[in-house]
């Protein structure tokens, strides 16, 4: 038997006692990125009449139990949480050695075959939600006879960069020119970050026009690919591991589910409709709830979902809003590189110095273990001690942060991101322009969207040190801080990008509303499963989500 935690059993809000027939097990990919709208997506099915089972490896449910507050816990009724091994010691650095973990999640099909097995012992299963790289819960819960739908938690655009692979290989835009030899390639083999290019063939390959995505923007180069994609050797793990993602596994599935909407991502998605599966779904933002409608038939406003915390894998400093709310409005960039990226002394020194010489003020989040070989140096204390001594006036510094109600309070002004998917959704739906640094992943992707076509932030600009990485100066770090911060009226491209962020934002409220493109794609998620499970149809009660 696998340990569970179970949520405290409440009466139904209708005051009926009636038992959910619907039933989705939900499985996430174990990281922080994957877990937070996994469960926003759960929270918005028990408002649809769903019960859930929510499917974590014991070393992120273990974190996330640890952080959660009592009001997550009671919020989280109709949720059941279930933990199943990974198969790695305790001591391994799993996302710090991310190859390796990777290659550990393809190997847990008979872990989720047993689970799924000893769930339906209970009682049946309407669907399995995993996550759209988390291949093997697929095989498992075809063998059972359960329909499979996937999650995609990256972006569109990056999800169709992934799915055309192999399109990129037969058009001669992958893989990249190989080092000149005896130099280290530009793609960090541990961290997957990819720095400036390093040759001239390299230069020209990836600055060439990206002509051949199915709906991608004009824009794109062959850089703005997702850097597991972009790759000196096409036989390394992460091309492989995504060319095995692309089929049949997505396909094969009833339909995919996407964090997006159609009006920020409307070309990508019809680009891929009917080719990477005929039932793809824009249902987002998932950070947005929709309220219930009251008696009278009047929709309350939307609120911001409580996913964030209730799926935190770290402790959310309690001083963050305190703080925000004794500053000017406006005024404050909250600065965080997300859950997984790791920065190097001399960058952070690089942050450091940047923000100080910017004059603005500024809320940082310093995970624990944000700066490599930490435990190493320990010249970071006497320089943070230093650093928060001198703008102790205007700064704060915080190990984690309840983010959506960062982003959505009226002090802060800017979002200094590594432009992961949940931070750059996140921002869009609060309205706050974003200052790109991207990392890893699809980060890069979503840059390229936010600063060339959406035009909702600005990119900050890396060089070549003399060892060969990609540094950000502490100049160019405060010049993009001051002009992303500028007053209104005082910069014309930073009053469009408001604008913009502004105009994306209420299209944002908009799909999720009664009627809005993507609540009327969740409805039919839902009829399209109670479909193939010949499920009783579920009415939804005044204080549900309406068809």
């Amino acid at each position: 038997m696998f340990p569970t935690e179970k949520t405290q059993k409440i009466e139904p809000r209708n005051g009926k006692d009636t038992m959910k027939t619907l039933h989705a097990v939900i499985v996430p990919f174990p990281a922080q990125g994957h877990v937070t709208p996994a469960l926003q997506l759960a929270k918005k099915l028990v408002g649809l009449g769903f019960r859930i089972t929510f499917v974590n490896t014991i070393h992120i449910h273990e974190r996330m139990m640890k952080s959660r507050s009592k009001a997550a816990v009671q919020d989280d009724k109709d949720i059941e949480f279930v933990a199943v091994p990974d198969g790695l010691p305790d001591d391994h650095p799993r996302l710090n050695d991310l190859c390796a973990f990777c290659k550990t999640t393809t190997e847990l099909g008979p872990v989720f075959k047993e689970v799924l097995a000893d769930l339906l012992r209970k009682s049946s299963i309407t669907c399995v939600i995993r996550d759209a790289v988390l291949t093997a819960v697929h095989g498992s819960a075809k063998k059972l006879g359960i329909p499979i739908v996937v999650l995609a938690t990256p972006s569109a655009i990056a999800m169709q960069c992934i799915y055309h692979l192999q399109t990129f290989v037969a058009n001669e835009v992958l893989p990249l020119p190989a080092p000149p030899l005896g130099q280290a390639p530009s793609l960090d083999p541990v961290k997957l970050t990819i720095g400036l290019p390093r040759s001239e063939p390299e230069i020209k390959a990836r600055q060439a026009p990206l002509t051949c995505l199915p709906g991608g923007s004009p824009t794109m180069r062959v850089d703005d690919i997702p850097t597991f994609l972009v790759s000196h050797d096409l036989d390394a793990f992460f091309p492989r591991f995504f060319r095995e993602l692309q089929n049949p596994f997505l396909p094969d599935s009833e339909c995919i589910l996407y964090n997006t909407y159609s009006a920020l991502e409307g070309d990508i998605l019809n680009a891929m409709a009917g080719d990477m599966n005929s039932h793809t779904y824009a249902i987002g933002p998932l950070v947005f709830d929709t309220p219930p409608t009251s008696s009278d038939g009047v929709g309350k406003e939307l609120s911001l979902l409580g996913a964030g915390s209730a799926s935190s894998l770290w402790e959310e400093d309690p001083i963050s809003l305190a703080w925000l709310d004794h500053q000017a409005p406006k005024s404050v960039l909250f600065v965080s590189f997300g859950s997984i990226t790791t920065v190097s002394m001399q960058q952070i020194q690089e942050f450091a110095t940047g923000l100080e010489l910017s004059k603005h003020a500024f809320l940082w989040v310093i995970r624990p273990d944000l700066i490599e070989s930490i435990c190493a140096d320990n010249g970071h204390q006497g320089m943070f001690s230093d650093f928060m001594g001198r703008t102790r006036d205007r700064g704060l510094l915080v190990p984690w942060a309840p983010q959506t109600a960062v982003l959505s309070h009226p002090s802060v002004a800017a979002f200094l991101t590594h432009c992961g998917w949940n931070s750059t959704i996140e921002s869009i739906s609060c309205g706050i322009p974003m200052l790109g640094w991207p990392r890893f992943a699809d980060q890069n992707t979503n840059c390229h969207y936010i600063v060339h076509v959406w035009k909702t932030g600005l990119a900050l600009q890396g060089h070549l040190d003399p060892n060969g990485a990609t540094v950000v100066s502490k100049e160019e770090i405060a010049n993009k801080v001051k002009k992303i911060m500028a007053c209104d009226k005082t910069d014309l491209e930073v009053d469009e990008i408001r604008n913009n962020t502004r105009n994306f934002q209420i299209e944002a409220r908009k799909a999720v509303e009664r009627g809005g493109s993507s609540q009327t794609a969740l409805m039919k998620f839902v009829e399209l499963i109670k479909g193939i499970t010949k499920c009783p149809t579920f009415t939804p009660s005044s204080n549900s989500m309406h068809i």
